[in-house]
This record gives C-alpha cells, sequence and structure tokens, in this order.
C-alpha cells in the first residue's frame, strides 16, 4: 500500500543531511553480562556518526547491547535511517531496541517486549516489507540455541515513537552458533519478488527459505548445509 508509506512521510520532517545517521557501532565492550553467546559481542554504548563527521554515544543501563552489529535502516521513509540494536536486560533477556537522531541526539524510539529471561537471546536476520502493505517488518530467531522460533515483527512508526506488532512467526529454524561471531543468512529483498528469510534448519542439516503466504510463513527446503556459504549463496538477487 504506497499512500501508507507516503503518509507516513509527509508526516515527518526530513532531517538535514548534516544531522543524518551514515554509521554505527557498539563500543565500551563488558563482560557484566556473561551470557557469552556472541564472544565478545556484549557492549555498554552505541556510537553513531553523523554525515558532517560528528559522533555522539549512547551509554546504557540495567543491561547490555548483545549483538554482532547495529542495522541501519529507515522505517519512516523521511529518507535518515533508524537503528537497530539488541539489548539484553540484566533480568528479563533480550529484546530489539530502534534507536534515532531527534533534536540533536540520539534517542530511543522504542522496543519490542522482551523475551522474558535472563540469558535469552535473539538474532536479527534483517528487515523487509513481508506482507506488501508499505510498513516493514524485522526477521528475527528467538532463541536461536533453544527455541529456534522465526518471528516477523511489524515496526509501525510514529511522532511519539516506534510500535511493534508481531506479524507471523513458525518453528524448526535457526541463524546463529551459540559462540560464533556471527548470525548466517539473512533476508533477500529482490525487486519483483517476495522477500524471502534465509536461515538453516532447527538441527543445522537443511538451508531452508522462508516466505509469508498469505497470514502464514512456509518452509522451503532448498538443499544441504555445509556452513555458512550455503546459506550466503541464497542472499543474492
Amino acid at each position: 500500500m504506497i499512500g501508507l508509506r507516503a503518509a507516513l512521510i509527509f508526516i515527518c520532517l526530513a532531517a538535514p543531511a548534516a544531522a543524518q545517521i551514515t554509521s554505527a557501532r557498539y563500543v565500551e565492550r563488558t563482560d557484566r553480562y556473561g551470557h557469552g553467546a556472541v564472544p565478545g559481542g556484549e557492549y555498554g554504548a552505541l556510537e553513531v556518526t553523523l554525515a558532517d563527521g560528528a559522533r555522539a554515544v549512547s551509554r546504557v543501563s540495567g543491561g547490555v547491547f548483545e549483538d554482532t552489529t547495529p542495522r541501519l535502516h529507515d522505517f519512516d521513509g523521511d529518507g535518515a535511517p533508524e537503528i537497530v540494536t539488541v539489548f539484553s536486560g540484566d533480568d528479563v533477556g533480550a529484546m530489539i531496541r530502534i534507536y534515532a537522531w531527534r533534536d540533536g541526539k540520539l534517542v530511543l524510539r522504542g522496543a519490542n517486549t522482551p523475551i522474558g529471561a535472563r540469558h535469552r537471546w535473539l538474532a536479527v536476520a534483517g528487515m523487509a516489507d513481508f506482507n506488501g502493505d508499505g510498513l516493514d517488518e524485522i526477521a528475527f530467531v528467538d532463541r536461536p540455541h533453544l527455541a529456534r522460533r522465526l518471528i516477523l515483527t511489524t515496526v509501525k512508526p510514529g511522532r511519539d515513537g516506534v510500535a511493534f506488532s508481531e506479524l507471523a512467526t513458525v518453528g524448526g529454524l535457526t541463524n546463529h552458533k551459540f559462540g560464533s561471531p556471527m548470525i548466517e543468512g539473512g533476508v533477500r529483498d529482490c525487486a519483483g519478488e517476495p522477500p524471502v528469510v534465509v536461515t538453516a534448519s532447527a538441527n543445522w542439516s537443511r538451508v531452508i527459505e522462508t516466505r509469508l503466504d498469505g497470514l502464514e510463513l512456509k518452509l522451503i527446503n532448498v538443499g544441504r548445509y555445509q556452513g555458512p556459504d550455503s546459506l550466503s549463496a541464497r542472499l543474492g538477487c
């Protein structure tokens, strides 16, 4: 629905080019959370670089960023990207947090519901508009070492932040091995084709492509898993 995206652009004031985020990274590595799902992958702060070269840092308390890298994605269509991060609360485990540059500072725009227990993690696969309604979803695997469940959650931008709404979910998939520095697979989003999430089967034996079919996720077995390259090879258009 092009009209919905157009409406979002209309109500969002475009940020000056000099104040737009061009890159982001996690900084201030820490071991205070002590999970170890991603080696060296727990951090106390998020740093952004703006188009004019200026940098800003946002520090967190009550948990850590637990992830491989932050991801830039423009959810509201104003030309300035938001930042998708994974934050793990000390007592509630992982959640997705979205940050943006607003009024000269880095601000938290919203977060989805945390998993609910310490040392329970999620691994982001990527972003795309899976149902064609003009709003983008975040695809992630909930507890890739335990529950192994793929979830698509819709991100709806608003003046006061972003809201999350689960669109679809299916079990039996994973994209991360405990102790690995990388999240495998991702999202293939090619012009003229529906977006596809590329992951491994829960036992790491098969390469699986998952797409939204109506209101349900359809899994397609496309080959034997033979390492990370067997997933990355499926991401090109």
